[in-house]
């Protein structure tokens, strides 16, 4: 078991750097189960920024159901006509913006349907896009009465005006009958990151060892020794899948002292554990992968980042699937991430296990293990043309 041995002390120089990613993935693990668990928005109410309005068609009845309109849709605080005091309010925020209605302004609004109001607002004011557009209403409301027909008594027009802008539509937050998903729960976060940090941890291991062993020197010296090609193949073999079957076994124990009360309650605990562990298998063909043909560490670590980062993006990890443009999807279905998201999200979803709902899941796993397969078909016949190379 010499190889076997050598297999591990040469994994120990690589450990710092996959320490690094597991540490990031069990804070970014903390932080989505902090988030997951916050109550969720399920109302909405409409914010009422501080604002000041400027009246200086105090006569005009159009000014001054403006004014009462923005008063009722806004928190109203009252300031003198002054520049400076108007200056120092704005800088200190005890408003946001001020309205300056001008004088003349109902007089040329009911002559023309134009009126222009002057506004002074803190840089960069979201708030103040909700307070243009409150005025705008308003206006945009009196002149179709000005249009279609107002009432000839100024103070039936200001109460059609008021009446019609008082009217509300109810907003309802549907929510798809079969989507009341567990997605709101930690753990199926951390499965979904599982993808990254899994294929950076095994890839990382596995590539390293195979840099150690592939080197020319090495290479010739191992094939002069008695010990068989073949058994040394297979304790490379064994060494892979202890360390990919370890890297596997820590992290869902993680998932365990993280969100144990909750994913064990789930009822699918397995199938998170035999879709993470598929795709620690394809994990580690793809660093059987890159071991076999990276040069050295620069191009060992150029491949663990485009890799991880690569599939992770575009296979749904850090942006779900759902949202993503369907070139984007066409193009991730010919990686293996894809699918091991694919179940993930099927997963959170799963309603009842019943075989035509768990079909689509096993159907996704059955591709993960189709990839490990290939991957290492490939790399198995690509490296013994390398392999000649050497003599």
């Amino acid at each position: 078991m010499q190889v076997f041995k050598a297999y591990f002390k040469v994994l120990r120089k690589s450990m710092v750097s996959m320490a690094v990613y597991l540490v990031i993935f069990l804070a970014l693990s903390v932080m989505f189960s902090v988030n997951a668990s916050a109550p969720q928005i399920v109302d909405f109410t409409q914010s009422k920024p501080p604002i000041t309005v400027i009246n200086r068609d105090a006569s005009g009845y159009v000014a001054q159901g403006l004014v009462d309109y923005l008063a009722e849709t806004n928190q109203l605080v009252s300031y003198p006509d002054d520049p400076m005091q108007l200056q120092d309010a704005l800088f200190y925020r005890n408003i946001e913006y001020i309205a300056i209605i001008p004088p003349g302004f109902t007089e040329r609004f009911l002559a023309s349907g134009e009126g222009e109001i002057e506004k002074v607002i803190v840089p960069d004011s979201r708030s103040s896009y909700y307070v243009d557009l409150a005025i705008a209403r308003y206006l945009d409301t009196m002149r179709l009465y000005q249009q279609f027909g107002a009432p000839a008594e100024p103070t039936q027009l200001m109460a059609a005006v008021a009446d019609d802008l008082t009217t509300v539509t109810t907003a309802v937050m549907l929510q798809d009958a079969g989507a009341e998903l567990n997605s709101a729960q930690g753990f199926v976060y951390y499965y979904a990151y599982y993808a990254y940090v899994s294929l950076a941890l095994v890839i990382l291991g596995v590539s390293s060892i195979m840099l150690a062993f592939n080197r020319p020197d090495v290479r010739r010296r191992n094939d002069c020794s008695p010990l068989p090609l073949r058994h040394m193949n297979l304790q490379l073999a064994a060494g892979h899948g202890v360390f990919a079957l370890s890297c596997w076994v820590i992290l869902v124990l993680f998932s365990f002292l993280l969100y144990g009360k909750g994913l064990l309650s789930s009822g699918l605990v397995w199938l998170y554990c035999l879709n993470s562990l598929l795709y620690t298998l394809v994990a580690t063909s793809i660093g059987f992968l890159v071991g076999s043909f990276a040069r050295d560490y620069g191009a060992q670590s150029a491949a663990v980042n485009v890799v991880t980062m690569g599939m992770s993006f575009i296979c749904g990890v850090f942006v779900p699937q759902t949202v993503m443009r369907p070139s984007v999807l066409a193009v991730a279905k010919f990686l293996p991430t894809f699918w091991y998201i694919k179940a993930n999200d099927a997963l959170a979803a799963l309603r009842a296990t019943t075989a035509e709902s768990l079909l689509p899941i096993y159907n996704s796993m059955l591709i993960q293990l189709a990839f490990a397969a290939a991957i290492f078909s490939i790399t198995l016949f690509l490296s013994k043309e390398r392999r000649r190379d050497l003599y």
